[in-house]
């Protein structure tokens, strides 16, 4: 019955509402006019407020007393420097997998991973048995055509003998140099030694396995140089050049490493938006080939900046940053909302764009009880702030 009686009485309401006669159309106007001369009077009655306040803001000790209480801090002019961070990937300079050029067993492995070796030096002994009994062939072989050739030599000198016979001799010995040469080259290829001093990374066969040309037998790597590569975004193309100061962090050992930018790529990899960007420094023995760590590239350099904490620095509704300014006049501090760009962001700190009307340095800014206050409002500083 209740719910009867409340649909109805809103059925009926609507239906006033719904329906607009003359009576309406004057009480609407009246209304109107009543509404504008309550506004009128309410706007001067807060002009008297507004009066009254400024006088007891000024007078009144009590009043004083319960004004916001802010700290400040002063702006002043100095450095600014922001870092990129980002991955990079360790790449050694001199990092050769070695190969056989001629199949054979392996009859002795001489070195052990990990140990270092000198240039040149042996470190698997493959069976080249075959290939050395060639060689002693061929030198027997060349020795005898170059007897043949001198006593031929000596004979056209003399006019004995054809010329033919001559060239023939010499022909052989040449033939003969050649074959021996080209079969002591083979013999160097199929050695397996170290192709500049370093460690001994990898040994890939076992003792008594057939080594061949398609198969590496080992890696060597050198240590003492080495480059990281490292993928920047696409905004950051012009920011940084070569001779660039980077700091290279290895997570493992919490070690930190300088180094220099050594080139910049000029592709933007399609893909992820990024180019490439090489590290070089002097390594030791501190890295590993393909090792990952942490590099910070310093990307902006401000000599002579304006720095906030940016705990100052607040937004209104439409996304514009500004910061109360406190100044002081006849003995009363009041605010001033100054609005301000910010450039870049570092550690909690904020770099401020320079504007002809902006902020220059050496004004007191409010730190403390900034979100507490607005603009043009009377404030009271706290005592040693």
């Amino acid at each position: 019955m209740k719910n009867t009686i409340v649909y109805l009485a809103i059925a009926t309401l609507l239906a006033a509402c719904g329906t607009a006669g003359p009576d309406t159309d004057a009480q609407l106007t009246a209304k109107r006019a009543t509404r504008d001369s309550l506004k009128t009077e309410r706007d001067k009655l807060n002009k008297s407020i507004a009066e009254i306040e400024n006088w007891l803001a000024a007078n009144d000790p009590d009043l004083k007393r319960s004004l916001p209480m802010v700290t400040t801090y002063a702006l002043q002019v100095k450095p600014f420097a922001h870092w990129t961070e980002a991955h990079g990937s360790v790449r050694a300079d001199q990092n050769a997998l070695v190969y056989t050029t001629s199949g054979g067993e392996v009859r002795r492995i001489l070195v052990q991973q990990g140990q270092s070796v000198a240039k040149g030096q042996l470190i698997v002994d493959i069976d080249t048995d075959a290939l050395r009994e060639s060689i002693r062939q061929a030198e027997a072989q060349v020795e005898l055509a170059r007897k043949v050739y001198e006593k031929q030599a000596g004979l056209w000198q003399q006019k004995i003998g054809s010329e033919v016979q001559y060239l023939q001799a010499k022909a052989n010995k040449d033939s003969g140099e050649a074959q021996l040469l080209s079969l002591k080259e083979q013999l160097r290829g199929a050695e397996v030694r170290a192709p500049f001093a370093g460690v001994v990374d990898e040994i890939f066969p076992n003792l008594g396995d057939m080594a061949n040309p398609m198969m590496p037998v080992a890696r060597v790597v050198a240590l003492g140089k080495a480059s990281i590569e490292v993928d920047l975004a696409e905004d950051l193309l012009t920011k940084v050049k070569a001779g660039d100061p980077v700091e290279v962090h290895i997570p493992e050992t919490r070690e930190k490493l300088m180094a220099t930018i050594d080139q910049c790529g000029s592709y933007i990899n399609p893909n992820n938006r990024t180019f490439k960007v090489t590290l070089r420094f002097d390594n030791g023995t501190k890295l590993r080939p393909n090792q990952l760590v942490n590099v910070r590239i310093r990307d902006l350099d401000e000599p002579e900046a304006l720095v906030v904490p940016s705990r100052l620095v607040m937004e209104n509704s439409a996304g514009q940053a500004y910061v109360f300014v406190l100044e002081e006049n006849a003995g009363q501090a009041r605010t001033r909302k100054h609005f301000v760009k910010v450039v870049s962001t570092q550690g909690g700190e904020l770099l401020l764009q320079r504007e002809e009307n902006g902020l220059k340095g050496g004004e007191t800014l409010i730190d403390q009880g900034a979100r507490l206050v607005v603009d043009q409002q009377e404030v009271q500083v706290m005592k040693g702030a």
